[in-house]
């Protein structure tokens, strides 16, 4: 497991640390200087990867516990390179109103712009990968919540990469936060990075 102190200076004790250490065979914490955003924490945890397989979620793990099985199992059966979760009506329909909004309209942004893409819900907090599909994630460059999408962009235009996707459901009692204007404001903008990136 690859924990990442995305530049909070606040809440860390170095007690919790050495425990999470003892308890956790694998443990590794890695303390960035600055906040980077989720894709830059990830990419710094996922560089240090050793294993075969991959699989990143967000800290609360809204999904089902057998979500995640799921995705093991076909990565470790080499069905695929990448897979991808996929969120259901129920999902979207626990989501907060602005944040709903914004899931979808980006589901129909990729529809229009990225009919390439193999996978049109690209926001999902689950997906897992082998090697293959390593290599394709430390080609993102977005720090922010759109390194999803440029790394499932980067891996639907390569045509030797695997992907296949399974739904993923909200677990009983989880709660959303919403979407402040300015982060949708700055999705936008990585959306239009995306869209104009070329081949990489």
């Amino acid at each position: 497991m690859y924990l990442v102190n995305d530049g909070s200076k606040s809440g860390i004790r170095p007690a919790d640390i050495r425990l999470l250490s003892e308890k956790m065979s694998g443990f590794t914490y890695i303390d960035s200087e600055v906040n980077q955003g989720k894709g830059g924490a990830l990419r710094d945890a996922v560089r240090l990867t050793t294993g075969k397989w991959v699989i990143y979620t967000d800290a609360d793990y809204p999904y089902l516990i057998e979500n995640a099985v799921e995705m093991y199992r076909l990565l470790s059966s080499d069905a695929a390179d990448i897979v991808v979760g996929v969120r259901d009506e129920q999902y979207y329909d626990q989501l907060p109103l602005r944040r709903k909004v914004f899931s979808l309209s980006l589901k129909l942004m990729n529809y229009l712009f990225f009919p390439q893409l193999k996978v049109k819900d690209t926001q999902s907090g689950l997906k897992g990968f082998n090697q293959k599909g390593k290599e394709v994630f430390l080609k993102t460059q977005i720090s922010a919540f759109l390194f999803d999408m440029e790394f499932l962009v980067l891996a639907s235009k390569n045509p030797t990469i695997r992907i296949q996707w399974i739904y993923v459901q909200a677990r009983e009692g989880i709660v959303f936060s919403t979407m402040r204007a300015r982060t949708i404001l700055t999705e936008l903008v990585n959306f239009t990075s995306i869209l104009f990136s070329g081949d990489r």
